[in-house]
């Protein structure tokens, strides 16, 4: 169930005074708009009406695993028709699910004489523990974690899996925090910025904003006080919200920033200073659709290579061959020796969380290239999403 009140512009005699609310800004832009405060939840009547005592041990893992599937299936089903970040995210949600840790923990709880909600609860806790432990981009995975276990509930106590609704005018959609599944389906047209009060510059709700062009800011302490059709101006580069700005200024701002991007957008580089110093910009990719389209901007190569998002989608760990096609097409899309590689490391929770810039050698044939991991949805700060903690018995091989 969502819950959120209609979206006007307050009148022009409301006397509140401007506040100015600060966040981490994630996408730059400026948009001035009515807030759209949503608030995610399933229905607690619909919890509370739930027996789950009169399902056994069997029975309750049978019916989280058909709400399981459901899930993982719907959130397929949206990468399918999606592209870019946001296929990339959805279908590590849909893995995420499915994740047979996952499904371990809570059978564990229902063993132990936990009902079934409670014990997706405390499953979903014990991997919340372990991500929140690992810091970093795992930390950011939480709020998956938290989205997995609504939308699964939601199918086990028979209710409509929670979601954001979709605003009939342009507005500023205002969160606490948003789920891939919630950010991938946001139309730009009329979701002109996202306010969320947590998350981090690494979260899927950056990701895909980016991805979009929504103007994003996150971390925004004190976004929930906001009322539902407060005008908010938000600056994704400053990381500011300010509520109830003069309107007039606030439409000068966000026509400044329109003619910004617009000069932007017919740049072709090269990257410098005022002063003419050389300033290299590199880009970060998945694979080759990325990098040729990456190859079309004035960038001077990749910075970072995403490896592992090549396969998040497959059972099996890819083979050499198919990982030595997919980097040869990145590394083709920067013909004339315009590629440095950035490898990422699995030892990210140490200070040497990434492999300094190198040229682009050919990687080890071991399994996964990012993280070295023989799953082909590996736990690694490298931005996987299966939550199996990781198995320090055997360290993974640095890539490179």
């Amino acid at each position: 169930m969502v819950t959120s009140t209609d979206t006007s512009h307050g009148s022009s005699s409301d006397a509140r005074e401007p506040a100015l609310l600060h966040g981490t800004p994630v996408v730059p832009g400026v948009a001035y708009g009515p807030a759209l405060v949503a608030r995610t939840e399933v229905s607690p009547d619909a919890i509370a009406a739930f027996d789950g005592s009169a399902l056994d041990e069997e029975a309750a893992l049978t019916a989280f695993d058909s709400a399981v599937g459901t899930v993982a299936d719907g959130f397929a089903r949206k990468a399918e028709v999606a592209s870019g970040a946001a296929a990339e995210v959805l279908t590590a949600s849909a893995g995420l699910a499915r994740d047979k840790g996952l499904r371990g923990a809570v059978r564990k709880h229902l063993r132990s004489g936990e009902d079934l909600l409670a014990s997706v609860h405390a499953g979903v806790e014990q991997f919340v523990t372990v991500f929140t432990g690992m810091g970093g981009l795992m930390a950011e995975r939480v709020t998956d974690l938290r989205d997995i276990e609504r939308r699964v509930v939601a199918h086990i106590v028979g209710e409509p899996e929670p979601g954001v609704p979709t605003p009939q005018t342009p507005s500023v959609l205002v969160a606490e925090d948003l789920a891939p599944a919630d950010t991938a389906g946001l139309d730009p047209a009329v979701v002109v910025a996202l306010v969320t009060e947590r998350g981090g510059p690494t979260s899927h709700t950056a990701i895909i904003a980016r991805q979009l062009g929504i103007p994003c800011v996150v971390g925004t302490a004190g976004a929930l006080a906001v009322s539902a059709g407060t005008p908010l101006l938000v600056d994704g580069t400053a990381g500011t919200v300010e509520t109830h700005p003069d309107e007039s200024v606030a439409l000068e701002r966000v026509e400044a920033d329109r003619e910004t991007r617009a000069a932007l957008a017919t740049w072709t580089g090269p990257g410098h200073t005022a002063d003419g110093t050389p300033v290299k910009l590199l880009a970060n990719v998945a694979d080759g659709d990325s990098a040729r389209s990456a190859s079309e901007a004035p960038v001077e190569g990749v910075g970072l290579f995403r490896t592992e998002l090549c396969f998040l989608n497959r059972k099996d760990e890819p083979s050499v061959e198919e990982q030595t096609g997919i980097y040869a097409q990145v590394l083709g899309a920067f013909d004339g020796g315009r590629y440095v590689v950035s490898a990422r490391s699995t030892r990210a929770r140490t200070s040497r969380s990434r492999s300094p810039p190198t040229r682009a050698r050919r990687t080890p044939p071991s399994a996964c290239a990012a993280c070295g991991s023989r799953s082909a949805t590996p736990t690694c700060s490298s931005g996987s999403s299966t939550p199996s903690p990781p198995r320090p018995s055997r360290p993974a091989p640095r890539p490179g």
